[in-house]
């Protein structure tokens, strides 16, 4: 039985994939390099900013500090999200007040920093809604399922109880390895990433009560 939902954030609750893309081009032209959208979308959606800019460093020969370097990224991150460039994931708002209406619990299991998940929450007015967990939380990073696992630990649900919601392989591989139902959402990737290894949807329009009933809710 369903008892609790876990969301990932970015590209989940947040349509933030083409701000942190953008981020990473704008602070990566002072170095002439530019990230192809194909290449972020195939390589880099769900991977940590530290893991992307430390892989553009090997890949372009680049002898800086990458933590340096994320810094100066999370800052123009942080004034695109100021500026409105991201927006709630189309249809999650509306299920968002059906998980209220139902008395569903609900987290967010984040691969992101406390500050840019923070920050975004506030910009979306979901600050209020939400308790979640950050990068600085754990040791792992997705797929391993350490996130998932504090989720469930903090609502006092067991694994089997949970219904997380994904964008990424990464994702979905750590519900997978905490014995948690998934959803993909085809937000970031299209399905052919997901292909046989979860119930995947374009996007929260597609998710409702009914869906939910399908997934286990009673």
């Amino acid at each position: 039985m369903i008892k609790a939902i876990i969301f990932d954030f970015d590209g989940v609750i947040a349509d933030s994939e083409p701000a942190h893309r953008k981020s990473f081009n704008i602070t990566l032209k002072q170095l002439g390099i530019t990230i192809p959208k194909k290449l972020y979308r195939e390589k880099y959606v769900g991977l940590g900013s530290l893991s992307i800019m430390e892989d553009v460093f090997r890949t372009y020969n680049v002898k800086r500090s990458a933590r340096f370097w994320v810094r100066k990224r999370m800052k123009v991150f942080r004034s695109l999200v100021r500026r409105g460039e991201v927006r709630p994931v189309k249809g999650f708002m509306k299920f968002n007040k059906l998980l209220d209406r139902i008395g569903m619990k609900k987290i967010i299991a984040s691969g992101g920093y406390k500050a840019n998940v923070s920050i975004m929450l506030k910009k979306l007015k979901l600050d209020k809604e939400f308790q979640f967990i950050s990068r600085e939380d754990v040791k792992n990073r997705k797929p391993n399922p350490e996130a998932l696992l504090l989720a469930a630990k903090r609502l006092g649900v067991k694994p089997s109880e949970c219904l997380v919601f994904e964008d990424s392989p990464y994702g979905v591989e750590a519900a997978r390895r905490a014995g948690m139902r998934c959803v993909a959402l085809t937000t970031s990737l299209d399905s052919s990433y997901f292909q046989r290894c979860c119930v995947v949807a374009k996007d929260f329009r597609e998710v409702d009560l009914k869906f939910l009933r399908r997934m286990g809710y009673r």
